[in-house]
Formats: C-alpha cells, structure tokens, sequence
C-alpha cells in the first residue's frame, strides 16, 4: 500500500522534473540543493529523534506522550533556528558561498517545522500500521511541490519557487495525518503527563544520545558533496550535482525508504524476543531489493549522460555523468539503508553511531584528497561513489551479524 502510493507521488515529481529543469537554470538548483540539505542536518535536532521510538511503545498513551515531548523540542529548536539566522544568515551563508539563498534565509525554520511534524505523524501512521493515509499524504505532497514549483517558476519567482515547492514537497500532508489521527489522539490525551515525559526522556534516552548524532552525522555525509560543491565549485556545478542526486533518490524514495518504514514496523511487533525471524524477513528484504535496484544501476551506468540530455535538456548532460559515476552507489545504499532500522528495535544505537562517524572520517578523507590534489569535480564524484559503495556493503554486513548473533529477550514491557 505505501509502496504504491509513494510510487504514484514519485512519477508525478519524477514526470515535473524535465520541466522544471526547462524553467530554471542548474545555479537554480544549486540554491535548492543548500536550502534542502541546511533542512535536512537541523531536522534531526527538532524531535531529538524521539519520533523514531513511536512505533515501540506498547501503549498509545506511552506513545502519545513520546508525541508530546517530540512537538516541545521541535517547536523549541525552529524558534532557535529563526533567532540564529535573523542575527547571523549573511556570514553563515557567505561561507558556503551562496549569498543567493540570503532573502529566502526565512524559509528554513518552516521547513525544519513542517518537515518534524511530518516525520512525527509518519512515524505514528507506521505504529498503526495507517500506510493508505500515509500514502495519500505522498501523492499530495508530490502534486503541489510540482504545480508551485512549475507556477512559481513562470511567473519569474527564481529561485523563491523552488524552494516553496521544496517546502510543501517535505511538509505537505501533516495536517490530512494530523486530522487522520485526531480521534486517537483526543481519547488518549488524559494520559499525558510531566511524570510520565520525564520517565520516557529517560527510557528512551540512547535516541538523543546516540541516534540523534548518529543521524546528523549520516545526513551530513550525504550532503556533504552538496555542500563541499557549493563551496568549492559553485552554484553551477552545485546544481548539476543536485539534479543528479535528485534523480537518482527517485527509486531510493520509491522503494528503498518505504520498504524501510513497513521493514521497521513489522520488526518493531517482532521485538528482540525473535531474533530469527527478523533475520529471515531481512534477507528476504535484501534480496528483493537488489533484484529491484539491478534495472535503474545498468540504465545510469551506461546511459547516463544522453539520458539527462534527452530528458532535462542539454545543459543538464553533466548531471548525467555525474549520475553515471554514482551508479554503483546508488545500488549499495538502495540495499542496505533500510536495513539500519533494525539497529533501533535490538538498541544498538551507538554501533549505528560509531558506522556513521566512520562514514564522516571516509568523506573526510575523499574530499581532502580533492582539494589537495585540485581533482576536477567529476573525479571527486567518482571517489565519493567508490568510497560509499564500500560503506554501505560494510553496513548491510554488521546488520546481519548484529541480528543473528543476538539472543531472544523476553519481558520487554514499556510502562
């Protein structure tokens, strides 16, 4: 149901691009890939990542007060976000090199706001097992991205429509789950309380502790190339590279992060108590996805450059070769991401912790090699895909291990 839901909402954005790539130009892009990836590294500090522990509480009111506790940081956190960039947005934006993004600095804490309250419903609709509405929350993000994108885009707001689509693309939906999940919510409101917040702060301490750094330090890999780009290159090349990942995070989005969300929910009921069982629903998991991924990698990897000029245009062919190099990451994180989730339900969060600091150390590395050495931008995009490949191969590896060498726990009862 959420797999079909969310491949209807990735064909409508995947069908908008070649026409936003006509209306707005790759310096364009190169603005909405800082934009998106400045969201995507102060979200995780919204929720603490208390939002991931939703679907583990026995109870509703356990969970309602995880909620609770989630909306007070995520509100806290927007309002600090707001205050920081009034006072400093012009020299935190001139180091990146994209004074451009200056006049729509206000944007950001909407999005982070909107994109936590998404993530939280998502999570509960997960708990309940609710993939038709979360389903429908896709296809409607994915419709009105689109039109305010293309709309804006022709009525000369460049890049401001990008970035409004951008917003609605991540948010949209959270009031139709908000609405979905009301009844529940209001039923369940009395047990809500400081004592019991105060108790699952606590409890469930090792998401701040240890996934929330975790989660900043696998977001930051992943936009560094963004980042490091826009710094060192441009806006130009910024977004060639930005089309480039966008395309290819089509089928991850499709598949990969759905397959994530039902895969985390089934192993969640599961629990630690059945350890075997988990591991067969994970092979079963990694061996459906790399059947899946073999198509769209042999497509990018010999194709890729006359694809993105047939499609987007022929200012677009060096987001082809870009993509073309990255295929082979595209498989490995394709497999292996959703197989992570399995680090939350047999709490291993500081292993997930330690992978990612890894990961950091890797790119770290690969893009110091690339400044020192003055490589061109297409050889550092084929030593950070090389580079990643072998990340996520390791990654894929320690889950495995990490399941089938755990024992059964019994008696695992959230208050």
């Amino acid at each position: 149901m959420l797999a079909s839901g969310t491949a209807v909402a990735r064909a409508i954005g995947a069908l908008s691009i070649p026409v936003i790539t006509r209306i707005y130009l790759p310096e364009h892009f190169g603005v909405l890939a800082v934009f998106t990836s400045l969201t995507a590294l102060l979200v995780p500090f919204g929720t603490l990542r208390y939002s991931m522990a939703l679907p583990l509480p026995k109870r509703d009111g356990t969970a309602l007060n995880l909620a609770v506790l989630c909306v007070s940081s995520l509100l806290i956190v927007s309002l600090l976000v707001t205050l920081v960039f009034w006072l400093t947005a012009p020299y935190l934006l001139e180091l990146l090199s994209m004074q451009q993004l200056l006049p729509f600095w206000w944007l950001l804490p909407l999005a982070i706001a909107g994109t936590g309250l998404y993530e939280l419903l998502s999570h509960w609709a997960v708990r309940d097992k609710a993939f038709k509405p979360l389903a429908r929350t896709k296809i409607w993000q994915a419709v009105i991205g689109a039109i305010t994108k293309i709309g804006l885009g022709l009525l000369g707001l460049k890049p401001l429509g990008l970035l409004i689509g951008q917003v609605f693309t991540q948010a949209g939906g959270v009031f139709s789950l908000f609405k979905n999940f009301f009844g529940k919510f209001r039923s369940t409101w009395r047990h809500v309380s400081r004592t019991r917040i105060r108790f699952l702060i606590r409890r469930y301490a090792d998401f701040p502790k240890y996934r929330l750094p975790s989660q900043f330090l696998l977001v930051f890999s992943t936009k560094a190339p963004l980042l490091y780009f826009a710094w060192h290159f441009g806006a130009d090349i910024t977004g060639q590279l930005g089309l480039a990942l966008m395309v290819m995070a089509l089928p991850i989005n499709l598949f990969g992060q759905t397959t994530g969300k039902a895969y985390y929910g089934e192993i969640a009921k599961i629990g630690r108590k059945n350890p075997d069982k988990i591991y067969e629903i994970t092979k079963n998991v990694t061996k459906k996805l790399f059947l899946i991924s073999v198509p769209p990698f042999l497509v990018l990897l010999f194709g890729g450059p006359w694809l993105f000029q047939f499609i987007f245009g022929e200012v677009w062919r060096e987001a082809g070769v870009f993509a073309s190099m990255l295929a082979v990451y595209l498989l490995t994180q394709f497999v292996s991401s959703p197989l992570v989730n399995a680090m939350t339900v047999f709490e291993k969060q500081l292993m997930f912790l330690i992978i990612n600091l890894v990961r950091l150390c890797g790119l770290i590395i690969i893009f110091g090699i690339s400044y020192s050495l003055l490589l061109s931008p297409e050889a550092t995009v084929l030593i950070y895909s090389i580079g990643l490949s072998i990340h996520y191969i390791f990654t894929a590896y320690l889950v495995f291990r990490i399941i089938k060498y755990s024992k059964p726990v019994v008696g695992l009862n959230e208050k």
